[in-house]
């Protein structure tokens, strides 16, 4: 019976340094999306670059009858976020689930079906297009119009990629664009040419 508990004793002794001998287990890093942040362009004549911060918004109206909506966008600013352009991509229909949120195919399709957007005014003339919004360095708001005061009113996106990460699903895109840029009480118009922006639209 002695030896019998000497033993169990061992095993025991020997078990326990057993588990205390695993390698830890290290978890593999989380994946982050690979975002691009930048914005240039001509305006009234001065040349205007933004690289410091990149943020996505997105406007959304739930319907749990019927279509909802929603409009995405992407801000490029200066560092301390007083000054930058806007893009605005609208608008998304879909039959929502719950989610309040589109299926990651209906969100991809709509940029891709989207490359050459018309120019947005306002729903009464079309729900659709992409509206361009610039904060200059006094804070005023001015925003794209279709008034033939500019040379070129055009707007293009030359690149779309879908990426994700655990904060969401992005469509990282580069565009090129010219347009008016009417100010926001319709006191002036100026001019927005050769406009270059790398940034991205965000799902949720």
């Amino acid at each position: 019976m002695k030896k019998l508990f000497t033993l169990f004793g061992g095993v025991v002794f020997i078990s326990f340094l057993s588990c205390n001998n695993k390698h830890e287990i290290v978890p593999a890093p989380l994946k982050t999306a690979e975002l691009e942040c930048s914005c240039k362009a001509t305006i009234n004549g001065s040349v205007y670059e933004y690289t410091d911060t990149c943020n996505y918004d997105n406007e959304k109206v739930i319907n749990t009858s019927g279509l909802s909506r929603g409009v995405y966008s992407a801000i490029v600013e200066n560092a301390s976020m007083t000054e930058g352009i806007e893009v605005s991509l609208r608008t998304l229909q879909w039959l929502d689930d719950g989610s309040s949120n589109p299926t990651v195919e209906e969100w991809k399709d709509f940029f891709n079906n989207n490359t050459n957007p018309a120019y947005y005014i306002d729903d009464a003339l079309n729900i659709n297009g992409i509206k361009v919004e610039w904060t200059d360095a006094n804070g005023v708001v001015w925003h794209s119009d279709t008034t033939q005061y500019c040379a070129g009113i055009d707007f293009l996106f030359t690149e779309f990629t879908h990426d994700s990460d655990q904060t969401g699903n992005y469509m990282k895109f580069r565009a090129v664009f010219n347009c008016p840029l009417i100010k926001n009480d319709n006191s002036d118009t100026i001019c927005l040419e050769n406009g270059v922006i790398k940034s991205s639209f965000k799902r949720e």
